[in-house]
């Protein structure tokens, strides 16, 4: 045996005692280090840390079932309600387990009169969210109640719930500016803006309902449900909150003027076969308040809140009955003649011509012979105002020569035109504007035949074609603003903000958007103009107001489309001393601006005299 060799235990039976009784301390230490370490652990979340792991706990197993919030209600003018809420009954599925769905469901599907794949869509949204109940038909009728109570132990997880449920007691009068809403879609849900809604969530989808969602929406409540480990339910677990109703939204519009205009603007489309649509936007010249703002068609929200087929949707925007733009605000059009207010006062401010100066017309321009006058010989000597009264085109082909194109973009946007009035509603349209810059620019994206303007394309501009395209909105704000001594209002829906009690908490007060500062007698020369269009026998919408209770200032257009028949345009505001109103009315391919839009102008004008001054509209149809 090696002697040299020592095993381990006779090497540590051969260590001093000192040195083992110090193994001994360290390895006490230790064990008592790693005891303190745990007592307060166990102390730090037990007392310091205590609550919150309770709650997180809690969340382990209870989960917040929401109440939606009633939405606020939307009031004209006068208090008259556009839209409000109903109870209605909501069917909800509670996801149990697959088999009980997959029996379930089918059964549900069929007395609802759905396909079952749309109602097992709707569930498998909620996957892994399963104790939130998931909602499968809203507002149903009386009939399919029944079944479903009858029914009631074949369809295990299936209940009834009373909730607020959108309604509009209108119908589609003023659909398309006060909008819908319906269940939240997916890609609003990814949207940041949207971050604080929850699947399910009924939100604004177009219009005011969209553009005050966050207004309207109110706070929803909610009560605890229990859930197993797969987050299914296994009952109620605790009290409900109760949801704040939202605020309320009192509109400018006036619905006795509103439904005036809509009937006014619907016969002329049935007069018109050929005419696709037609808008008319009405403003308060003071104060730029919306008094009505029509596009018909619309549609009836109240089918999109109880639910319709894709397949009956379909068939109602194909066939024309429905449509869901705002063309008051999106509709973009040549203004056509329309557009000669803004060339004569662009004229009169720039000194190129003056309220005396005539200029000859014998049917076309001596520069440019193909651009004729609409009258064959021409209007021979007109000066400013008569040629507004006759809109003749010569002359304006002249002030057009005379501007160029340039300095008339200019007072276009000084006027608001090419740009968004700033009207408290989503999806409103710019315009254009044409300019040398803007025509460089058009060319080299290959949308123009040549990078430059043409001597005869600086006159025709004047005229309002040419690459002008505007909204209606626009050239309403145009007629309010020259009405308004230069001084343009922003266009506003909403005058004030109520809450749930009908308290004001809000109020909006009128904005200027901008100002044109002329001399004044720039717009007496205009204005003087636009009511010879309706006084004077040879104007072109005189035949239309030569009996009006009020004297009415107006131009009328008949835009030329590339793609269909001319649109219809009438610009105007009333009464002349003293003008309270402005509007601007578009029959898309209406043809004639004096035939067709202007008719639909002056029952604008009677309908807010009949408001605003009833016994004299009396009198002045007895007269």
């Amino acid at each position: 045996m090696n002697r040299g060799y020592r095993s381990r235990e006779n090497a540590q039976s051969n260590l001093p005692v000192r040195e083992l009784k110090r193994i001994r301390d360290w390895v006490l230490v230790l064990v008592i280090a790693c005891f303190a370490a745990i007592v307060a652990q166990l102390f730090n979340l037990q007392l310091v840390q205590g609550e919150k792991y309770r709650s997180l706990s809690e969340e382990n197993y209870l989960r917040i079932t929401p109440i939606p919030a009633p939405r606020g209600e939307i009031l004209d003018r006068n208090g008259k309600l556009l839209i409000t809420s109903r109870p209605a009954f909501t069917v909800f599925y509670w996801y149990l387990d697959e088999k009980e769905a997959a029996a379930t469901l089918p059964r549900l599907a069929e007395i609802l009169g759905m396909e079952a794949e749309e109602a097992e869509e709707k569930v498998r949204k909620y996957e892994g969210r399963y104790f939130e109940p998931v909602p499968i038909a809203r507002d149903i009728s009386p009939e399919v109640y029944t079944k479903l109570v009858e029914d009631a132990p074949n369809l295990p997880g299936v209940f009834i719930d009373p909730q607020p449920i959108r309604y509009y007691p209108q119908g589609d009068l003023l659909s398309t500016t006060l909008g819908y809403v319906g269940e939240i879609t997916q890609a609003q849900l990814d949207d940041p803006d949207w971050k604080d809604y929850k699947m399910g969530s009924i939100v604004g989808q177009q219009g005011l309902e969209l553009y005050y969602e966050t207004v309207l929406r109110g706070k929803s409540g909610g009560y605890q449900v229990e859930v197993d480990y797969r987050g299914r339910p296994t009952g109620n677990a605790g009290p409900g909150i109760d949801p704040e109703p939202g605020k309320s939204i009192q509109l400018e519009i006036d619905l006795e003027l509103q439904t005036a205009v809509e009937r006014a603007l619907r016969s002329a489309l049935e007069d018109n076969p050929q005419a696709k649509g037609a808008s008319a936007v009405v403003l308060d010249v003071k104060t730029g308040g919306v008094l009505s703002i029509a596009s018909v068609p619309g549609f009836d929200p109240n089918v999109l809140i109880s639910g319709i087929s894709y397949k009956d949707l379909s068939e109602k925007i194909s066939s024309g009955e429905w449509r869901f733009a705002n063309l008051a605000t999106t509709g973009l059009y040549p203004p056509g003649s329309a557009f000669k207010i803004v060339t004569a006062v662009a004229a009169l401010a720039e000194g190129k011509t003056d309220r005396a100066e005539e200029f000859f017309d014998p049917g076309y321009h001596p520069s440019a012979p193909t651009l004729v006058c609409h009258r064959r010989g021409g209007h021979g000597y007109v000066n400013m105002e008569e040629a507004l009264e006759v809109s003749c085109n010569t002359y304006f082909y002249e002030m057009g020569r005379r501007l160029g194109v340039d300095v008339l973009g200019e007072y276009c946007r000084a006027l608001g035109l090419g740009m968004k009035t700033g009207i408290d509603l989503g999806g409103e349209n710019y315009g254009t504007v044409p300019s040398t810059e803007w025509k460089a620019k058009a060319y080299g994206e290959g949308r123009v035949a040549q990078p430059e303007f043409l001597f005869s394309e600086h006159m025709m501009v004047a005229m309002g074609q040419t690459f002008h395209l505007y909204t209606p909105i626009q050239m309403a704000s145009v007629a309010q603003a020259i009405a308004n001594g230069g001084v343009r209002m922003k266009p506003r829906l909403a005058s004030r903000i109520l809450d749930s009690d009908g308290n004001v908490v809000q109020e909006f007060l009128p904005e200027v958007s901008g100002e044109l500062v002329v001399d004044p007698e720039v717009f007496d020369v205009v204005k003087s103009g636009m009511l010879r269009v309706t006084t004077e026998p040879g104007g072109t919408a005189y035949w239309t107001f030569y009996d009006c209770p009020i004297e009415v200032c107006g131009k009328t257009g008949t835009a030329q489309n590339p793609l269909g028949d001319d649109h219809s345009w009438f610009v105007g505001f009333g009464p002349y001393e003293d003008p309270e109103i402005a509007l601007a009315v578009v029959v898309d391919q209406g043809g004639s601006g004096s035939a067709v839009a202007a008719p639909v102008a002056r029952q604008i004008f009677d309908a807010f005299l009949a408001i605003t001054q009833p016994q004299e509209a009396e009198e002045a149809r007895a007269d």
